[in-house]
């Protein structure tokens, strides 16, 4: 009856050991999956990142292209009114410079 106690307890140590075997690899393969899925989330997280930065840039370009466009247009009304009260100036100028070029010649 010792030789069998003995053979059972040796027997049940052994099970214990592939438990634990078996136990420890199961951890192995748990933690290689968690550390696989948390790099594929990282990836994925700057793959999101960066496509809303790009959406954030493209934004802010439209929205500057706007502005550039608003303020061009602002412009191009003082533009036009400068280039109106010129171009009615614009008799007097030649009238005052025909009249220098005559009295500079007119004395010559």
């Amino acid at each position: 009856m010792t030789v069998r106690l003995l053979e059972s307890i040796k027997e049940t140590e052994r099970q214990a050991d592939e438990l634990i075997r078996e136990a420890r690899q199961k951890a192995r393969q748990i933690i290689r999956e968690a550390e696989n899925e948390a790099a594929q989330l990282v990836k994925e997280g700057i793959a999101a990142a960066g496509n809303r930065s790009k959406e954030m840039l493209a934004k802010a370009e439209a929205e500057a292209k706007k502005e550039a466009a608003a303020q061009a247009d602002a412009h191009q009304g003082e533009i036009e009114a400068i280039k109106s009260k010129a171009a009615a100036r614009l008799p007097e100028a030649v009238a005052m410079i025909a009249g220098k070029v005559v009295k500079i010649n007119a004395h010559s």
